[in-house]
């Protein structure tokens, strides 16, 4: 049977509207487009938008001409402000979110200093060993992705195949951990990747923005050990 191509954009077109609390390194602003009519990927996750603003206020030098890859992008939020901040980032996620995120790249692409690109890549997939935007990665990045316990296998074995286990790779993750189902979750992810060596660093929530200081949303920053 002949997969069927969901095309959340070309459906939901009329209702998208944008996000433009992001900002590039001139100060100029981002519009990330967006629509609650579709599935979860196709609307900016607060702990996501939460995660982009970190990445501005405390980590902005840091992307500059690196290679970065996102997994489960939906909107591409944080992705486009790496890339806003110099990063050459490709954005994953199923076939269906690809063309949102491609149209996100187009509008933004006079404010982006790195270089974006949208890729269709489905969690437990081999890497293309070939594809030199999964190569040497520098960063990782997954954005509230944590919230099915059927997909954690495939999504760890992703983020294994963008980073060797001798590599300098870092993995910035963030959720929204708003009842104790994705709470269990997230611990059985945690421990998931502490089996396959990764050192988990939670980012104290005094270095969020105040409006996302509450009991929910969560970033930590990961690396494996040499």
């Amino acid at each position: 049977m002949a997969k069927v191509k969901v095309c959340y954009l070309n459906v939901f077109e009329c209702h998208l509207f944008p996000l433009t609390t992001l900002l590039n390194e001139n100060d100029q602003s981002l519009e990330i487009y967006q629509t609650k009519v579709g599935s979860v990927g196709s609307w900016c996750w607060e702990s996501a938008i939460c995660l982009a603003e970190y990445c501005y206020d405390h980590m902005f030098n840091e992307f500059r001409q690196k290679c970065i890859v996102e997994i489960g992008s939906g909107t591409g939020v944080v992705g486009l402000q790496l890339c806003a901040l110099g990063g050459n980032v490709t954005m994953t996620d199923r076939e269906e979110y690809v063309e949102l995120i491609n149209y996100n790249i187009k509008k933004n692409e006079h404010v982006l200093t790195g270089k974006a690109q949208a890729k269709t890549l489905f969690w437990g997939d081999d890497i293309d060993e070939h594809d030199e935007c999964f190569q040497n990665v520098n960063y990782i990045i997954v954005a509230n992705c944590v919230y099915h316990s059927i997909e954690l296998d495939e999504l760890i074995k992703t983020i294994c195949n963008l980073c060797a286990g001798n590599s300098s790779t870092r993995l910035l993750c963030c959720y929204e951990i708003r009842n104790d189902g994705i709470r269990k979750l997230v611990d059985e992810f945690h421990e998931k990747l502490i089996e396959r060596k990764f050192i988990i660093e939670f980012v104290d929530q005094k270095d969020f923005r105040e409006k996302y200081r509450n009991d929910y949303n969560t970033i930590v920053k990961c690396r494996r050990m040499e």
